[in-house]
């Protein structure tokens, strides 16, 4: 006979232990770097074991994703508290200044967003990344749609595309000296992200007609 108590108990110990390798991993890559942050090191930093974390996550990839997870809802949380003004403009502006902020006092964190989802070689993010990502897109658009409320539905669709692909493309060169330790990154790199950030909201454009 299956032991309810005994499967709502091993249930909580494994939620705790998984709210706890989150908060140490967080605590590991902000004050060690995202290149400290490794299965052993986690299990041995919250008192776990190596088998744990895998039974857990399944992968460190996984790991990754739930800390990215982490990261893109705080920030969407400051966002959301953004006070508004009128002017949709200075609203974008409003939300671009929470943007350089976060990363600004998060560099580690964002950092390792940055290198493992939105990179251009990053991996495709996960189901529950792209919905916060969709929510952030919701913010903008509110304001978009009032300071270029006279474009039709697709092309104010591939404004936000675009906004958003240069907002998070750009957000590597605000990590500063983190993300040179990686990348060879210079003037000529940045017109190259341009450019390729042009290139894609014209073949976005170009899909939707």
């Amino acid at each position: 006979m299956v032991d309810l108590k005994d499967i709502r108990l091993k249930a909580f110990v494994k939620d705790k232990t998984k709210e706890a390798l989150l908060k140490t991993g967080r605590r590991i890559v902000v004050e060690k770097g995202v290149e400290a942050l490794s299965a052993r090191k986690l299990a041995a930093e919250a008192n776990s074991s190596v088998g744990m974390v895998y039974n857990i996550f399944g992968t460190m990839d996984n790991y990754i994703s739930e800390q990215n997870f982490i990261t893109l809802s705080d920030l969407y949380e400051k966002m959301e508290s953004v006070v508004l003004g009128k002017n949709p403009f200075n609203n974008l502006n409003r939300y671009a200044d929470v943007l350089t902020m976060y990363i600004n006092e998060n560099p580690n964190l964002w950092y390792l967003l940055y290198c493992t989802q939105l990179s251009v070689n990053a991996k495709r993010s996960s189901i529950a990344i792209a919905k916060v990502i969709k929510k952030i897109d919701i913010l903008i658009s509110a304001q978009v749609a009032k300071l270029i409320g006279g474009i039709g539905k697709k092309e104010k669709k591939i404004a936000i595309k675009v906004l958003e692909m240069s907002l998070f493309s750009l957000s590597g060169y605000l990590l500063g000296n983190a993300l040179n330790l990686k990348s060879d990154l210079n003037r000529g790199n940045l017109c190259k992200l341009l450019m390729n950030t042009y290139v894609a909201g014209l073949a976005l454009l170009k899909g939707a007609k």
